[in-house]
């Protein structure tokens, strides 16, 4: 199993930001609607795959967002990332130690009686 690392973000600079709104006819990569930049409606640009899951930092990855399409788009992708890690995790043998006696992690066993012992 290869891993599969974070791409660290490049700078966002005014520029980049135009060729991504060009690239894209100013159009929401969420939802499809047309983003009126000219009355205030707030924008920004999206990660198409999320870095947290391989995506990489290229224009060609990123598109203009409604700024609540995005916040919509973020809490799933941080639940699913969350998943990623767990599952990594679990595929690599890595518990979370549990933190107390008698857990199921634990090296003691808690009898019925509330003494401690080892298992």
């Amino acid at each position: 199993m290869t891993d599969v690392p974070t791409t660290p973000r490049r700078p966002m600079s005014p520029m980049r930001r135009l060729r991504i709104w060009e690239a894209h006819a100013g159009v929401c990569i969420l939802c499809r609607n047309k983003i009126d930049g000219a009355r205030g409606v707030k924008w920004t640009v999206e990660h198409i795959r999320p870095l947290g899951l391989g995506g990489t930092d290229t224009d060609d990855n990123c598109g203009p967002a409604h700024e609540t399409c995005r916040r919509a788009k973020d809490r799933h992708d941080v639940a699913a990332i969350a998943k990623a890690k767990r599952r990594k995790a679990k595929m690599l043998g890595i518990r979370k130690a549990s933190g107390f006696p008698g857990g199921k992690d634990s090296k003691f066993k808690r009898k019925m009686d509330g003494s401690v012992v080892l298992r």
